[in-house]
């Protein structure tokens, strides 16, 4: 189970109540495709969460020294995951500007100064150079692991592959890369996935439409193709398997791949 203690940092109570609420409702039974799929996408999120802090402690006791977060957002694995913090190990977050400063403005409120192996880097992913990571401390020679979540789908393709390609070129021996993406059936309108019709009006609204998709075996072979090693693909439903011993997911929504050096 995850639990988070320190989300109501940059959060208000109504928003995790909210949230919590939409987990215990009777959501999945209802008829409305739309409910359904707000839940499917909470139940990801969390199980995503859970794989990939998996991931990050692996990949802490397998040698990586370093963790990059591109488009960290509001995360707080520095806070939550005891072995970053046991590990000396040195924290880059790389989100938009605003993000940055409204995240750090929070973190203020309860740190004197803040941690001092805590970096964030402000970057557009869309109009910003990747080698700001670089000029700001980053260093591509430790082993390190790259964390990529919750941000593919909203970028156009050339900037999903320059992000990768900028991963790839950087990745030293014994480093680990997790990034999620969701399938071609998420970015257009049609009958397969329960709810997209909805989800798409609603991310067109917030001017946040996905943009990219690509089916999980497609992934696989262009991750391969552009040099990644040792590739896997957890589908939302594999994550459900695994972590919760049952599968009641839909297979074509979300996924997570994974490469190691």
């Amino acid at each position: 189970m995850l639990v988070d203690k320190y989300v109501g940092w940059f959060f208000d109570q109504h928003t995790i109540e909210t949230a919590a609420q939409m987990l215990s409702d009777g959501a999945m039974i209802r008829k409305e495709d739309d409910s359904r799929f707000s839940r499917i996408a909470y139940q990801y999120a969390i199980l995503r969460e859970i794989y990939i802090d998996d991931w990050i402690d692996w990949s802490i006791r397998s040698g990586c020294r370093q963790l990059l977060l591109l488009g960290a957002g509001y995360d707080t694995r520095f806070l939550r995951l005891p072995l970053i913090r046991d590990r000396h190990i040195d924290t880059y977050e790389v989100d938009l500007p605003q993000t940055i400063t409204d995240k750090s403005a929070a973190l203020q409120k309860h740190f004197d100064t803040l941690p001092e192996r805590l970096h964030f880097i402000p970057l557009d992913f869309n109009r910003d150079g990747l080698t700001a990571i670089t000029e700001r401390g980053f260093n591509p020679s430790i082993p390190t692991s790259y964390v990529w979540q919750g941000v593919s789908y909203y970028l156009p393709s050339n900037t999903v592959m320059d992000v990768l390609d900028f991963i790839h070129s950087n990745m030293t021996h014994g480093s680990t890369f997790a990034f999620d993406c969701c399938s071609g059936l998420m970015t257009y309108p049609n009958d397969e996935v329960p709810g997209i019709r909805f989800q798409i009006e609603r991310l067109k609204q917030i001017n946040e439409p996905y943009l990219f998709g690509m089916e999980s075996t497609e992934m696989k072979r262009l991750l391969e193709k552009r040099g990644f090693k040792n590739v896997n693909i957890q589908t939302q439903a594999e994550l459900e398997h695994l972590i919760m011993k049952i599968k009641t997911l839909p297979e074509n929504m979300w996924y997570i791949a994974t490469s190691m050096k």
